[in-house]
Parts: C-alpha cells; sequence; structure tokens
C-alpha cells in the first residue's frame, strides 16, 4: 500500500483514539517495527533540519496504537501507553507545530511539568518528570494518541499562523522547512 511518510491532515487514523498496546505485544516483531519506524522516520527529519525530528506518535506514522517516540538528550524515549499527570495551575504558552500540518503554527497553553507513566520497549515500567519545551512535546504526542490536534487547543485563533509567514524573512530556514515538509509527505510503500 502506497502512503505519505508522515499521514497528512484528513487522514482518518489522525482523528481516531488509539488502542492500547498489552504488555505481551510489546516484544512482539509488530510493535518492535513500530518504534524502529518511527525512529527512522525522526532521523530522516533530524537531517534535514537539527532543530526538529523530536517526536512522532504512532497514528502519524499508520498504526492507531498508543505509542509515542521522543527524543530527549539526543537520544530515543520510545512510550508505550504513556499516561500524563500535571499540576493544573501550572502552565505555559507554547509555540507548535505538526508532522501532519507543517505549514501551521500556534501557540497553545501546555502544562509546564508532567510527569509521564509508560512501558518502554522492553515492558519495563518507567516514570519520567518532563520541563518546558520537553514537557510540551509529550502532551503534544499524548494528544495524537487521542485523535486531538494541536489546533484543537488553540485559544486565541491569532495564534495560528503559516510557515510562509513566520518565516518571511529567513529564506534560508523557509527552504529547509519546505524540504521537510516535503520529506514528511512523500509516498513510501506501507511494509508493516
Amino acid at each position: 500500500m502506497t502512503t505519505t511518510r508522515i499521514r497528512q491532515l484528513g487522514d482518518p487514523i489522525l482523528r481516531d483514539v488509539s488502542r492500547v498496546v498489552t504488555i505481551d505485544e510489546i516484544p512482539t516483531k509488530y510493535i518492535q517495527d513500530v518504534i524502529a519506524k518511527m525512529k527512522h522516520v525522526l532521523d530522516g527529519i533530524k537531517a534535514i533540519s537539527n532543530e526538529n525530528g523530536n517526536a512522532v506518535s504512532a497514528p502519524q506514522v499508520g498504526h492507531p496504537i498508543r505509542v509515542i517516540v521522543l527524543r530527549l538528550n539526543n537520544a530515543f524515549v520510545p512510550m508505550i501507553n504513556p499516561s500524563v499527570t500535571a499540576d493544573a495551575n501550572d502552565t505555559f504558552m507554547f509555540e507548535e507545530e505538526c508532522f501532519s500540518f507543517y505549514q501551521l503554527r500556534g501557540v497553545v497553553k501546555r502544562f509546564q511539568r508532567v510527569s509521564v507513566d509508560y512501558f518502554d520497549e522492553n515492558g519495563d515500567t518507567k516514570s519520567m518528570t518532563l520541563e518546558g519545551e520537553d514537557s510540551g512535546l509529550v502532551q503534544h504526542e499524548v494528544d495524537h494518541l487521542d485523535g486531538v490536534f494541536f489546533l484543537d487547543r488553540i485559544e486565541d485563533e491569532r495564534h495560528l499562523r503559516s510557515v510562509d509567514f513566520d518565516l518571511k524573512d529567513d529564506p534560508l530556514r523557509l527552504t529547509q522547512v519546505k524540504s521537510m515538509a516535503a520529506y514528511m509527505s512523500e509516498p513510501v510503500i506501507e511494509s508493516l
């Protein structure tokens, strides 16, 4: 089947609630291959722009399962069935973009500090506290697992902008961003 490297806005999988991965499934070839695919896609994006390629959800690569991969301190952190707990009183405004509609950016209110409970790719129970941008990234990716886009969380639509507008004075960066968008929406043969 031919699809895009990153599923794009309009693909129904992006609005579905992803299913929980059972503990018995974690070591299977399917789950391990999905995680490997997610890492590969992030490395491809990072090769185009060192600023990007730091987080992706399984639905974005075509698999409706509760798996995300973050790149934290230059290391991949796969999170299976992540559960986020936050202090509702401690928020910040986080500028977001999304690989599934990379032409748009917006400002979203996110929790400043979150705790994440999850299984790693070996099936071990883990817990991690994230702050600031890393906190925003994990919240963005977990939203994808529930069929939610950052666009759904924008409180003031005046904070929604196009990449072309944002980078009109930086043609080199705009070219780089358009190369990333082309990579993400490039047709690929789905093998999983």
